[in-house]
């Protein structure tokens, strides 16, 4: 008999949505793909040179350990720099992206039947992964109406003597929101209270919008060996492709994650790890992207909102809108309309957690004509 979690795990929707509108295209359909979840950038050059210098030096051996020092060394800097993070590089390992990171952590830190609190709307991976390690999803749902804001009675009345940790992404894929100071208060406390665990999946804390600037929740002292924060370079960088994340956690953490990372992963190619080390040389590039990914953001929630029957908030942060379906359909129902109708290839909100009204999440990671052409697809879908 299989494994009677993974067995049963559904397929990622995004995933499944991506390789939907890659099978259509291979078909000869004009599909617009906005169900991905990754950069139209291409890697900057100076990191595809170094990793060309770095398998012309030979560096394509074991990097034994927990990723090489120097990189490990620039994450701590740039943590504590931006992040307010004090870890130092022996708490830091380097991971195959950042989706392993998370996998890590759950497996080093729950038991079975431990209870994992997961805020919906939710990526959509959280929940199978909490499964396969045996954990128990508990959801806590946060609405539109009051911009899903973190509130202590919403938490605290999901936690059981059972709860062990709580995992959070901020900025949020789906919706954009990152996390205020109020909010990242009410969870330390939390924390403290009823001595949990806590995951911080920062992947998108590059990209934030309009000056503003996303908590960690590392960043609190007095909870800093009870967080585990999983950050890469997949999104700030473009280098979805290269699969190189890290973690950041406290000793004890640390120690227990090392060792099953040891017996699964070994090290994370030692030539990406040489080119990840060009990132923290890359601020000027990674400025500007964040810089039209905001033009794009600004582009797209002022056309959707003009449309009937359409309507989103603005992101803070990350790359994507979240968009309501003011009729009566699901948001399955309306993905099909918006194939069917305008070969527009988004991705229902049900897979997120979010089961009381229907949305979209569609990436603005996208080209200005590629978002145009969108704008004026969505806006002839009939929506009844």
């Amino acid at each position: 008999m299989m494994n009677q979690y993974i067995s049963k795990m559904e397929g990622s929707a995004s995933m499944r949505s991506m390789q939907m509108a890659a099978e259509l295209k291979r078909k000869g359909v004009p599909v617009i793909d906005l169900a991905g979840g990754e950069p139209d950038f291409d890697t900057p050059l100076r990191i595809r040179e170094k990793a060309k210098e770095a398998l012309d030096a030979g560096h394509t051996h074991y990097a034994v350990g927990k990723g090489i020092y120097p990189l490990r060394k620039a994450i701590s800097e740039r943590l504590q720099k931006e992040n307010k993070i004090q870890a130092d590089p022996e708490q830091i390992i380097v991971t195959p992206g950042g989706k392993f990171g998370i996998y890590l952590a759950l497996t080093a830190i729950l038991n079975p039947g431990d209870e994992v609190l997961v805020f919906a709307p939710y990526w959509v991976s959280y929940v199978p992964i909490i499964k396969a390690c045996g954990g128990v999803p508990v959801v806590v749902p946060l609405t539109d109406k009051n911009d899903y804001k973190i509130e202590r009675d919403t938490v605290e009345k999901k936690i059981t003597d059972r709860t062990k940790m709580l995992i959070i992404n901020y900025p949020n894929n789906p919706t954009g929101r990152i996390l205020h100071q109020e909010e990242a208060e009410i969870l330390r406390d939390l924390i403290m209270e009823y001595d949990l665990y806590a995951v911080a999946d920062e992947i998108y804390d590059k990209i934030v919008f309009d000056g503003k600037k996303n908590i960690s929740l590392a960043s609190f002292p007095e909870i800093r060996d009870s967080v585990v924060t999983v950050n890469g370079f997949s999104k700030c960088a473009a280098m979805t492709g290269w699969r190189i994340g890290y973690t950041a956690a406290g000793p004890e953490i640390t120690k227990v994650m090392y060792r099953l990372f040891e017996h699964s992963i070994t090290g994370v190619s030692t030539f990406i790890q040489e080119a990840a080390l060009e990132v923290f040389e890359c601020d000027a590039e990674l400025k500007e992207m964040r810089k039209i990914y905001e033009k794009r953001r600004d582009y797209m929630v002022e056309e959707i909102n003009k449309i009937p029957n359409l309507s989103c908030k603005c992101p803070e942060g990350a790359f994507y809108l979240w968009i309501k379906i003011d009729t009566d359909l699901t948001s399955e129902q309306a993905c099909e309309k918006f194939l069917e109708q305008g070969n527009l290839v988004c991705v229902p909100s049900d897979s997120y957690g979010e089961t009381k009204a229907a949305y979209v999440r569609c990436s603005f990671a996208n080209d200005m004509k590629i978002l145009q052409n969108a704008v004026e697809k969505f806006s002839n879908v009939v929506l009844k």
